[in-house]
């Protein structure tokens, strides 16, 4: 016979004696898997009042659903609404109204359908709004920037892809958010000098500025300069851009600790030399897909005694140019150099054996380096936390053992296209601390170098394997087994992988991106043990998979409430869902 409970006891709840700071305190620890945080408000009625008080930030599937759900939230601050693909002018006023007084930044970058009368409840209601997206609105106007320029608390706003904005509309928020300190109006190709020097002469405090591709010219960037607390400038592709404009850094910006001139084909060293009077504070510079790194544009940058990070992605660069990076006074800790011509293996020698405090470090598609540059840079630069080398083809398989045996800090490794085999993954597996590797296109690995990733990096969270075709089941299995908390896994066109591997990757509950394209072994068994299993699953491209049908894509529609992006074949046509379609 069952036990009764003393009347005393009848209807006693012990949680509703924890103090709510304990509980928040138990939310924050589970605040990276929301499946537990769902878990724990349904646990009982003062876990559930709990969770909707401490919870802050929201990411709704539609916007029909807002209404519901922000009744239950009342103190959103951060809301998100990337997922729904239309918003109306009337979700924006039930958002401005339910969440007047706690709301601080909305996300609209990805939505389309509301217009400058949303936006201008939002500003005129919630007081307390410092950050705004409205990426992508290419159908937005003048007239909504006049409407965002009544949030006058507002210190971000992004605007990347608005082309009808023009000079007038920037104006207004010039006028209206003196607070701004991040704003980016790339591809805004309505704004020109008039509306960036507005906003330089009315917001004092703008800290970082992404003026990319406008058709700007000098007459705006004094007045940038003159910006006191200006750390990031972004001026990507401003082809309007030349050296005789960075002549006004001769009169100083300080405060300037990155600058991005990346695809701004006239600027030459004449032009950088005018930094080092004006921004001796530099700590960043991008200088991709310009003007030929000579020894010139070098010599012009080796005063700058601050300078951690060089890109030069994409340039021509010369022997000598090489060499005299190698001679600075500063101690780089980043150097890109993917895609550079020229980059040879004396040149690269002579800048790693005189940089050796290099943790990031870019050689992507460097074709003329061998085995000389790999024992060089693992022996100068063993504190490289960050190695991409893609397609560095004249670099022997025994070269990847000296990464395994000297740099044992890495978290990032991108051996795309390379000749490693399973000897140098058995080597790699020595860096523990590996998060991310890449090794598509390796046509000497197999499964053996797998099983010994497995057993050595058990912090790995993303994997490509693309077209890794001596993979079969084995070693996803190591993998599955041994990184537990594996994120991504790209396996397509690993013609030997079946169901196997999807069951070994369904105990991977953190899963969110896995790619088996042209796998034509997997079946919709297989499929159905994912989204079981990995109810994080955002990304799932299982096109060229003839054995997946209707019965492993239902349990998606299921299990599978995060999935934001599905690509699949049917019969002789490929359908993609929240994507452009592709290869």
């Amino acid at each position: 016979m069952k036990k009764q409970k003393p009347d005393n006891l009848r209807g006693f709840n012990p949680f509703n004696q924890l103090p709510q700071e304990i509980i928040f305190t138990i939310l924050d620890l589970l605040n990276s898997n929301p499946l537990d945080i769902k878990s724990f408000s349904l646990a009982c009625k003062s876990f559930y009042a709990a969770e909707s008080k401490h919870r802050t930030s929201l990411k709704p599937l539609r916007q029909e659903h807002l209404p519901s759900i922000l009744s239950r939230y009342p103190n959103i601050g951060h809301l998100h609404l990337t997922r729904c693909s239309r918003v109306s002018d009337t979700c924006l006023s039930f958002v401005s109204h339910a969440c007047a007084s706690s709301l601080r930044s909305i996300d609209l970058s990805r939505t389309h359908l509301f217009s400058a009368s949303g936006l201008l409840g939002l500003a005129l209601n919630c007081n307390n709004l410092v950050e705004i997206d409205l990426s992508n609105a290419t159908e937005l106007k003048d007239s909504a920037m006049a409407a965002v320029s009544q949030a006058k608390n507002l210190e971000k706003l992004w605007l990347a892809r608005c082309k009808s904005v023009t000079d007038l509309g920037v104006g207004c928020v010039a006028v209206g958010c003196r607070k701004l300190k991040s704003i980016c109006l790339k591809w805004c190709l309505g704004v020109g000098d008039l509306g960036v020097g507005l906003l330089a002469v009315k917001c004092n405090h703008i800290c970082y500025l992404d003026l990319s591709y406008l058709p700007i010219t000098s007459k705006c960037l004094s007045p940038i300069l003159k910006l006191q607390h200006l750390e990031e400038l972004v001026l990507e592709g401003c082809f309007g851009i030349d050296d005789d404009s960075l002549a006004v850094l001769k009169h100083g910006c300080n405060s300037l600790k990155s600058l991005d001139v990346s695809s701004c084909q006239n600027i030459s060293h004449n032009g950088l030399s005018s930094l080092v009077s004006g921004a001796v504070g530099l700590q960043q510079l991008t200088l991709a897909h310009g003007s030929p790194v000579t020894s010139s544009l070098a010599d012009s940058l080796k005063k700058f005694s601050m300078l951690q990070s060089v890109k030069v992605d994409g340039c021509l660069i010369s022997y000598d140019g090489l060499k005299t990076i190698g001679n600075w006074c500063a101690s780089l800790r980043e150097l890109s150099l993917s895609k550079c011509s020229g980059v040879t293996d004396e040149g690269l020698s002579s800048i790693v054996t005189k940089h050796k405090d290099l943790r990031k470090l870019d050689i992507t598609c460097c074709r003329k380096i061998t085995d000389v540059s790999i024992s060089c840079i693992t022996n100068s630069c063993n504190s490289l936390t960050s190695l991409r080398m893609e397609s560095c083809t004249l670099v022997s398989r025994e070269a990847f053992v000296l990464i395994g045996q000297r740099c044992h800090l890495l978290e990032e490794l991108d051996l795309t296209d390379n000749e490693i085999d399973d000897k140098g993954l058995k080597y790699i597996s020595r860096c523990s601390q590996l998060t991310n590797l890449k090794l598509g296109i390796c046509l000497n690995i197999t499964d053996e170098g797998l099983i010994h990733i497995g057993r050595g990096c058990s912090k790995l969270l993303e994997l490509d394997l693309y077209r890794s075709v001596e993979i079969t089941d084995s070693g996803i299995i190591a993998i599955a087994q041994g990184c537990p908390g594996l994120e991504m896994i790209n396996i397509a066109y690993c013609k030997d992988i079946t169901d196997h591997s999807l069951l070994s990757l369904s105990k991977c509950s953190r899963l969110k991106t896995l790619e088996s394209r042209g796998c034509s072994l997997i079946t919709s068994l297989g499929l159905t043990a994912v989204a079981v299993g990995c109810k994080e699953l955002t990304k799932l491209d299982v096109k060229k998979c003839p054995n997946i049908d209707d019965a492993g894509m239902l349990p998606l529609a299921h299990f599978s409430q995060n999935l934001r992006q599905v690509c699949y074949s049917v019969l002789f046509s490929e359908l993609c869902f929240h994507c452009h379609k592709s290869d």
